[in-house]
């Protein structure tokens, strides 16, 4: 399957993640426990709008686990007045299952937690997307890269040094946007002038990464240690790509880029095989690329950039 003919293939998929989903405001107010909603999360639960909601029972759509971090995040959230964003697994009344992300503020006053809030969002396609692409790239690449012997390596001292190596790590692919075209209009030696300096800044942006190799033409993969999650990887990767970017001399040139990059986070309990993190890696990668570039994208997170945020008022 050629590049045009996979995108073709995964268009629709990109499509319906990104499309206008079931999505509402919401208030908590924590002296009474009494909650506020907006029609989008009525329709987002299968409830009929305006109808009475209680805490008690809206805690029974959800599935178990989804609800044991959900409370434990959100009793951090109100003593320490740190949001937070979690996807969560619930149960509509209507019986159909759907993916929620719940994004929660703390809201204060005289210096007291007084209320939480935030959205609600329907990302059951986005999680389907997800679940697709990594299917297709587990049979074959999206992108083309593969995990270089020193990763491959690192990868299975870290199975088997579970106890002593790192709880959590993240695999980052690297691409050159339209690395080919740069190639035809300045030549061979300037891309690999290029492609050099990419390397050397990765290098001093990351001394203690567990491996940095080029994984193709135009393109560098990362092992690294990662003590967050997911959001904060992005933010991570989103810095260093601001700071890849500058542009690079060669000779009379200036070659002005720009980077899309893919990651995948993993846990070494989780481990699975070096090929299922690559795959998640470069589903993430090709998100990326179907958004025009330019942009950082982790598996299983959102596919679009998060429009806004809830914060403490």
């Amino acid at each position: 399957m050629n590049s045009q003919q996979l995108i073709a293939a995964t268009r629709p998929l990109y499509d319906r993640a990104v499309a206008t989903a079931a999505i509402g405001a919401w208030e908590c107010n924590l002296a009474n426990e009494s909650l506020s909603w907006t029609d989008g999360v009525y329709d987002l639960f299968g409830l009929q709008r305006s109808s009475g909601i209680y805490r008690s029972s809206i805690l029974d759509l959800y599935e178990d686990q989804s609800r044991r971090e959900m409370n434990q995040l959100r009793s951090k959230a109100i003593s320490t007045g740190q949001g937070f964003a979690l996807d969560c697994r619930i149960k509509a009344a209507t019986g159909e299952k759907r993916w929620m992300r719940l994004v929660v503020g703390v809201g204060h006053q005289h210096g007291r937690p007084l209320r939480i809030f935030g959205s609600k969002q329907d990302v059951t396609a986005e999680k389907g997307l997800w679940t697709d692409l990594a299917v297709m790239a587990r049979s074959e690449p999206l992108t083309g890269h593969v995990v270089p012997h020193s990763f491959a390596d690192t990868l299975r001292q870290i199975r088997h040094d579970r106890r002593s190596g790192p709880d959590r790590f993240a695999l980052a692919i690297f691409q050159i946007d339209r690395f080919r075209n740069l190639v035809e209009d300045f030549g061979k030696a300037a891309s690999e002038t290029l492609s050099r300096c990419i390397a050397e800044r990765l290098k001093r942006l990351f001394p203690d990464a567990l491996a940095i190799d080029q994984a193709g033409p135009g393109a560098f993969a990362l092992l690294l240690q990662m003590p967050g999650d997911r959001h904060y990887l992005r933010t991570v990767l989103d810095g260093t790509r601001r700071l890849l970017c500058r542009p690079v001399s060669h000779g009379a040139l200036v070659l002005d880029f720009t980077l899309s990059i893919g990651a995948a986070l993993a846990t070494a309990d989780g481990y699975r095989q070096q090929q299922e993190i690559l795959a998640e890696a470069e589903a993430a990668l090709h998100v990326a690329g179907m958004e025009g570039g330019d942009c950082v994208r982790v598996f299983d997170g959102p596919v679009t950039a998060i429009r806004a945020r809830a914060t403490s008022a």
